[in-house]
């Protein structure tokens, strides 16, 4: 199945929810993204074959090692390249998520890496938020 940048939102979804200790559902997802149940639904068995997340009826969504993976990758990039803006570009604050939502779904790790070189191997993006170790 081909990579989607909806996939990847909602795997990042998945990650910023764990963060907050809140339990994963069709409803919280509903209400995160602002659509229906049915089209969380829908892709929820899209991540499901492709591995990423397990369900069962009434419980909770959980991801799986690879859904975390790839979620804590996206993660990463969406942090460090809003670090990047800030110190490196001088960016504004309130400038740099959007630009970041573009920019995360580049898959090139060579790219991430040398960012992560430039910022000193930066642990906190510019909010405070930790940026996860990953690979790229």
């Amino acid at each position: 199945m081909k990579k989607t940048i909806e996939k990847e939102n909602y795997l990042k979804a998945f990650y910023k929810l764990e963060e907050k200790d809140q339990e994963i559902s069709v409803t919280a997802l509903s209400q995160y993204f602002r659509v229906s149940k049915s089209t969380v639904s829908n892709m929820i068995k899209k991540l499901v074959k492709m591995g990423f997340v397990n369900t069962e009826p009434y419980k909770p969504i959980i991801l799986t090692e690879s859904g975390k993976t790839k979620a804590i990758e996206i993660i990463s990039k969406h942090r460090l390249i809003e670090l990047y803006l800030v110190n490196v570009m001088n960016f504004d604050l309130n400038e740099v998520h959007e630009i970041a939502e573009e920019i995360e779904h580049i898959e090139n790790s060579k790219f991430f890496n040398r960012m992560r070189e430039i910022l000193g191997d930066a642990t906190l993006d510019p909010h405070g938020s930790i940026i996860p170790k990953a690979k790229y």
